[in-house]
């Protein structure tokens, strides 16, 4: 039985990358902070089944990621550019944890993505 991963990673360079992201809260955080490569995150709330986790401080730390920027735009948020590498997961549930993208709606974002490529 094939795993899905529950995010995807987004790198400056174009690479994407599946990520599998632990269950539980603190070491989700651990990990997401050590993919994104920094010490805090922030979230844009792409639409209420997609997130995507940026560094807070990514401006200073990261160039920009060209591919993140498009996505975002695609989804509205045209305001600025994005830094560093993203993260993109579900939204939240009803307690506000972060969930796994679904199937459907990680193949959707790998197909908008190629077309990007």
């Amino acid at each position: 039985m094939t795993h899905t991963p529950g995010a995807l990673l987004i790198t400056p360079e174009a690479d994407i990358v599946p990520v599998n992201l632990p269950a539980d809260t603190d070491n989700r955080l651990v990990v997401m902070r050590s993919v994104i490569r920094c010490e805090r995150v922030d979230v844009v709330a792409l639409t209420d089944q997609v997130d995507m986790w940026l560094d807070d401080e990514g401006l200073y730390n990261h160039p920009v990621n060209k591919l993140a920027t498009v996505l975002a735009f695609r989804f509205g948020f045209t305001y600025q550019d994005y830094h560093g590498p993203v993260l993109l997961t579900g939204g939240a549930d009803a307690e506000g944890e972060t969930v796994p993208l679904s199937k459907d709606k990680l193949l959707a974002l790998l197909t908008s993505l190629e077309e990007e490529l």
